[in-house]
């Protein structure tokens, strides 16, 4: 079977790029539900008339509807399906498993591909996948070789690897970096890219969580032989002579025979080097990169050409050996005040030494860097496109699920990672979740079962770590332990013919009643609200989910799951840009970022309890034993004491 290209598409010009260079199938955005909102994206009606233009040419279009959903979005996302199925795309890329749920249910001829945002990242997971309705499934970023290979030979369904382009410094669907800063949600297609931030460690500045590029290009090979699917290329906010140049490059590469694979790679990688994006790395793919980012470097991408000199009010000249051609798109880039603006260059003179080039109201300085982003691309030409009006969408009425399970919960959890809070904790009549961490492993051992004890599993467990932690769950419940938390669709594999309760934690996200159906069907009885979703939509659905809902208080959300090597002198430190400040917590296998202080909401419990919530909790993990913070976030949560809110994530502000 040949391995697929799919390139991505953020435009008009884009798609006919990937197409005209030899692409086997595109992925597009609509306006609505992409995780790219910033791309251009496609209405109904150029939808539907790409994808006719793509049957001429044997081409797949695949429409990533791959954000979150709240409640108040469900009737929306429902048309964009129905539009999808209308203008006779190949596939739906989701995340929401709200979404997944609704295709399967109205529009089961649609194929469904697990986003990279869905964070399946083991062979348990991809299993889950396909028992909630994929066919395919878009593997983390994070992965190497041998955890791909493992996986692909524990599955028959499609399998879909990340072969070039921008890296998230997150486990992607494991961020909520942006959302805790302004509210703008990575997860919801509105991240605000804050690992591209200058910030500040140790009175020393750099992009310290801005990562390189992939590229994969020198091991296509391999990927070949164990029988991936499709190599993707991220990029639909990219233009469309990135679009052309690394369809191209990785064209050459799928279609060389063994013999004349290193003729191939030279010839792709000499294109690459001309993506104009960032350097390159293979991240975990071959070995952990401990270079993968670079401090010192502007987060900008583009191959640097020079510095700005003689600028004046309509324009600017940079020395330079490089050629400059009306059309091309150059950025210039203020370090200090980590800024820039890309512009096409409209009108240019050839000077003795270098460009002189002309703007309209653009601001710009003596110094300031100047970075090639893109050729001018005469590979994008738009022929064949047609104007014909889509057919009307059939009207169906969306049935709005209710939950009808009933749970009994706790008034209140204490989830806890360090477990020396026991001793402090005692014999309260708090139930206790004790969250099983690599760090904890081997302690947890030696806790004794009680019924207010409830076990949490973490959303990342590595494809060599699977049976490790299966065998730890059911020793755990050969003990007596019964109540669990899951963070990642791949832990419903760990507990199959388990007499167990399953209750979904914060990461396992249900932020509308079509996840909580589905999640249902696989025994979950309860669902933790996200960290990040605000208090309108958490109203809407606790209405629904018949009293199945818990709300954190208190605690310090985890904000970014890495799985990057971090430079010594960042690991365990305080981060700090020109407005926030955070905290970096390092192991041998992740880092996470976790805000200064904790996420406070007490004074809202009245407002919880009119929702018809009942059930609460507060997470001391990150946080060191200590009797007296013990008793100051119980008096206030039992209404004696008030805390100070230094922050209350989303709770007091919308959800974007």
């Amino acid at each position: 079977m040949t391995i697929e290209l799919l390139a991505p598409a953020g435009n008009y010009e884009s798609f006919f790029s990937a197409v005209n260079a030899g692409a086997d199938a595109v992925y597009v955005g609509m306006k609505d539900f992409s995780a790219r909102s910033k791309a251009r994206n496609f209405s109904y009606k150029e939808l539907y008339n790409i994808c006719l233009y793509a049957k001429e040419k044997k081409v797949k279009v695949y429409v990533a509807l791959n954000t979150l959903l709240q409640q108040k979005d469900l009737l929306r996302a429902f048309e964009c399906l129905e539009q999808i199925k209308s203008a006779g795309a190949d596939a739906v890329i989701a995340q929401d498993a709200g979404l997944a749920c609704m295709a399967k249910k109205y529009f089961p001829e649609l194929k469904l591909h697990a986003s990279t945002q869905l964070a399946v990242h083991n062979s348990s997971g991809v299993k889950q996948a396909v028992k909630m309705g994929f066919s395919r499934v878009v593997l983390a970023r994070e992965l190497s070789f041998d955890q791909i290979n493992a996986i692909k030979n524990n599955t028959l369904a499609e399998i879909e690897v990340f072969c070039h382009g921008a890296l998230c410094f997150s486990v992607s669907g494991l961020c909520l970096f942006s959302s805790f800063i302004g509210g703008y949600s990575g997860n919801r297609g509105f991240c605000t890219q804050p690992c591209r931030r200058l910030w500040t460690v140790n009175k020393k500045q750099g992009y310290f969580l801005s990562p390189k590029d992939l590229q994969l290009s020198g091991y296509i090979e391999r990927l070949k032989d164990i029988g991936i699917t499709s190599l993707k290329i991220e990029g639909r906010m990219k233009n469309s002579d990135y679009v052309y140049k690394t369809v191209k490059a990785y064209r050459l590469l799928i279609d060389a025979a063994k013999n004349d694979m290193d003729k191939a790679v030279c010839e792709a990688e000499n294109i690459l080097r001309f993506d104009y994006a960032r350097q390159k790395t293979s991240f975990n793919f071959k070995g952990k990169d401990e270079n993968i980012f670079e401090p010192e470097k502007s987060k900008n991408t583009g191959l640097p050409i020079g510095n700005i000199y003689d600028a004046k009010e309509d324009s600017f000249c940079v020395k330079t050996d490089y050629i400059l051609k009306t059309g091309d798109v150059i950025r210039i880039s203020d370090g200090k005040r980590d800024s820039s603006i890309a512009f096409e260059i409209k009108r240019i003179e050839k000077i003795s030494e270098g460009w002189k080039i002309f703007h309209e109201g653009i601001y710009a300085e003596n110094g300031f860097e100047i970075f090639k982003t893109a050729d001018y691309n005469d590979k994008a030409e738009i022929t064949g496109v047609y104007e014909k009006e889509p057919p009307p969408v059939k009207k169906t009425e969306l049935y709005i699920p209710k939950f009808k399970q009933k749970a009994s919960l706790p008034n209140l959890f204490i989830r806890i990672n360090n477990f020396k809070w026991l001793k402090l904790l005692g014999n309260t009549k708090e139930s206790v979740i004790l969250k099983l961490t690599p760090d904890n492993f081997d302690g947890i051992n030696n806790i004794q079962p009680a019924g207010s004890h409830y076990i949490e599993l973490p959303p990342f467990i590595d494809q060599e770590d699977t049976e490790k932690y299966r065998d730890k769950i059911d020793f755990l419940i050969k003990k007596g332990f019964v109540n669990f938390f899951i963070n990642n669709i791949a832990h419903f594999e760990f507990f199959q013919n388990k007499k167990v309760l399953l209750y979904a934690g914060q990461f396992l996200y249900t932020l509308n009643t079509y996840a909580a159906e589905l999640f249902g069907k696989f025994n979950i009885r309860a669902f933790t609200v996200s960290w990040e979703d605000d208090t309108s939509n958490i109203s809407e659905i606790a209405r629904l989910l018949n009293g199945g809902l818990i709300v954190y208080l208190s605690g310090f959300p985890e904000l970014a799951v890495s799985k990057m090597t971090f430079y010594d002198a960042v690991k365990n430190q305080n981060i700090k840009s020109a407005r926030d400040e955070f905290k970096i917590i390092s192991s041998e296998k992740q880092n996470i970022i976790l805000p200064r202080y904790p996420v406070t909401a007490f004074g809202l419990k009245s407002i919880f309890l009119k929702f018809k919530i009942n059930s609460f909790a507060i997470d001391l993990s990150y946080i060191e034993p200590d009797k007296n913070y013990l008793d100051a976030v119980l008096k206030a949560f039992y209404g004696s004491a008030n805390i100070n809110s230094v922050s209350k994530f989303n709770l007091d502000r919308k959800l974007r």
